[in-house]
């Protein structure tokens, strides 16, 4: 019996502690400040995602929680203004992908950061582990070199005859080495060659694809998990189609076909990590995830177009057809 009242006691004595804190987190506004690379017509159906998470864990826009978001328009050389500005409104927290974040992280080591998309944080130095960030930043780490590996595997598939793969890569992003690696070892099982173009931006992609005209590679990944680049993605999926190349990347936009991990499901993710923070976790303390979730979107209209048939193998284990 005296265990039991002790018990009631302590639990009595535990909601006295919480409800005022509940009801002081009731009545405060809530400011996340967050930038992009690219224009905000790309970016609008994934910052809904995140905030419709936001949302459903308590965080409304226009109740008790105040978004600042700005926009390069495609232009990085506008970064550094851009988060100068965010972070001159004071918010509660930051959220941007891997080339956002790292920009924000020079400016500030005392607001937490979320990474709604990263390729690597760790080579990125923005984390010490992912399962102990160590800093400001946590959030999401996107698997890009495993994912364009398995697009190798499925573009093989798809063009059993491929001799040659052509991959695009940002050698600004830190992990591009680690992601090359993986690429060679997947052609090398299809045996395939792989030739490599290190495009950073809209020129250097234009110059990549004269490459190409004179080169027909068999097929084109984009492994470059490039911010900017992603911002291009159809200029990449038109000139790829101009020139008659299967495009594995940007199938919603023209490529082929796209195996990823679900970016909105990312920023649904990396929501999670934002309201876990806002409510008192320490970003030091909260791992980086993976995607739960990975898809393969097959563009049929562009089969058709490059006169392909898609094997039975593939589009039984695709995701979303678009047609």
């Amino acid at each position: 019996m005296r265990q039991f009242r002790r018990r009631n006691f302590l639990i009595a004595a535990g909601a006295l502690l919480v409800v005022p804190l509940a009801r002081a987190q009731a009545g405060r506004t809530y400011r996340i400040g967050s930038a992009y690379i690219a224009r905000a017509a790309i970016v609008g159906p994934y910052e809904e995602a995140f905030l419709a998470a936001l949302r459903e864990l308590g965080f409304e826009r226009g109740k008790n929680l105040v978004y600042d978001v700005r926009y390069c328009d495609g232009d990085p050389s506008r970064l550094p203004a851009v988060v100068d500005e965010v972070i001159a409104l004071k918010p509660d927290l930051l959220a941007g992908i891997e080339q956002v974040a790292k920009a924000m992280r020079s400016k500030t080591a005392t607001i937490p950061i979320v990474l709604t998309h990263s390729t690597d944080p760790v080579a990125a130095g923005l984390v010490k582990t992912l399962a102990r960030p160590g800093g400001n930043v946590t959030g999401m780490a996107a698997l890009t070199e495993m994912m364009s590996a398995k697009s190798v595997e499925i573009l093989a598939e798809i063009v059993p005859q491929m001799k040659t793969v052509a991959v695009i890569l940002d050698p600004n992003v830190p992990a591009s080495a680690n992601i090359e690696r993986h690429v060679q070892e997947a052609a090398k099982a299809k045996r395939a060659r792989v030739v490599f173009y290190r495009v950073r931006d809209r020129a250097e992609a234009a110059q990549a694809f004269a490459a190409m005209e004179r080169d027909r590679p068999d097929g084109l990944i984009n492994a470059s998990g490039s911010g900017t680049l992603f911002g291009e993605r159809q200029f990449l999926a038109d000139n790829a189609l101009r020139l008659r190349v299967p495009y594995a990347a940007a199938a919603e936009v023209g490529g082929l076909f796209d195996y990823s991990a679900s970016l909105s499901g990312l920023f649904r993710q990396a929501a999670s990590h934002a309201a876990r923070i806002l409510k008192g976790a320490n970003p030091a303390e909260l791992p980086v995830e993976q995607p739960s979730k990975f898809e393969l979107i097959l563009n049929m209209k562009t089969a058709r177009a490059l006169g392909l048939k898609i094997p039975q193998s593939v589009l039984l284990r695709a995701d979303r057809v678009i047609e």
